[in-house]
């Protein structure tokens, strides 16, 4: 079984995650910086409770004039009351006693590698936009980016089809108020359909490239507003289906994050993992603990899908 497999050059179907307690930060700021849709959210913090209660506007407040003794308008936004849990990720990878003696005389940079981070950055991923490998996820988290009722469809057919459908949701969530720090969540594919849409020449394809420039896009197809790449969106060069999820336009402020500060690493050289003894084959296993977790407040407002469905 792959998951058996001590660690000797880390993949994501191998099992592991797994870093020595000293290495814990470093794989914490690893884990913020990495290549996924969690880093969008405009309210990242570390804590170190199980649990965070919010108390957030819903909505927009409003103020009017009144009259000199007139009733008083209620303003249009309430307070919501939400709750963040924080979700545990864990995993367990085998190492050799060679090199685990390698590590504890201080050759330990190996283990940070970029595969480490990206592998729970994927995981994570997933759980946040709702979807891996043309699926749906169901979110272990509070909330997902799928969960929003509110879609954009992109009409490939167009040159320009992907920056109008970005621009259309992007008008939805400033006519809801949220307009002031929007963010932009693309699949892998996103940037290069943009580039090679602009450099189509002849007839028509041509003029529309060019016009491009007219409303926003010589500088930035994608109007200046932050954006992160989500290997488990769908491709737009993957054609059309139902529930193909290409990108999110989102309110920052509305996604909130929440990294423990605490990381557990616990060692065994005497269990049996998987069915193999750990004892009998000089292997060591860690067990990596860390916590994280990411709700959004008044999403079918705050987050819009683009879609490409038909």
């Amino acid at each position: 079984m792959a998951n058996n497999t001590p660690l000797s050059g880390l993949s994501d179907a191998a099992g592991g995650i797994l870093l020595p307690p000293e290495q814990a930060g470093v794989l914490t700021n690893g884990i913020l910086s990495a290549y996924n849709s969690l880093t969008i959210a405009g309210d990242i913090k570390t804590t170190t409770s199980r649990q965070n209660a919010f108390q957030i506007w819903n909505g927009t407040p409003t103020a009017s004039f009144v009259g000199e003794g007139g009733t008083k308008p209620v303003t249009g936004a309430e307070f919501l009351g939400g709750t963040l849990n924080i979700k545990k990720i864990a995993t367990i990878v085998t190492f050799t006693d060679e090199m685990l003696e390698d590590a504890a005389t201080g050759n330990i940079e190996f283990l940070v590698d970029g595969g480490i981070q990206l592998a729970i950055a994927n995981t994570i991923d997933a759980n946040v936009v709702g979807r891996s490998g043309g699926s749906n996820v169901s979110t272990s988290f509070d909330s997902m980016l799928r969960s929003t009722t509110q879609t954009v469809e992109v009409d490939t057919t167009k040159q320009d089809g992907y920056q109008t459908a970005v621009s259309a949701a992007m008008g939805t969530l400033e006519a809801n108020g949220y307009g002031m720090d929007m963010g932009l969540v693309i699949p892998n594919d996103a940037a290069r359909y943009v580039r090679d849409a602009r450099a189509t020449s002849g007839g028509t394809a041509s003029s529309t490239a060019q016009a491009q420039a007219l409303y926003g896009q010589a500088s930035d197809p994608f109007y200046n507003i932050p954006r992160v790449t989500s290997a488990n969106l769908d491709n737009v060069t993957g054609g059309a289906g139902s529930g193909k999820i290409v990108g999110y336009v989102v309110s920052r402020p509305n996604l909130h994050v929440r990294l423990r500060s605490d990381t557990v690493v616990t060692r065994s050289n005497e269990a049996s993992v998987g069915g193999t003894s750990l004892f009998q084959n000089d292997l060591t296993a860690l067990r990596y603990v860390n916590r994280v977790g990411f709700w959004i407040h008044d999403i079918d407002r705050s987050v819009v899908a683009l879609t490409n469905a038909s």
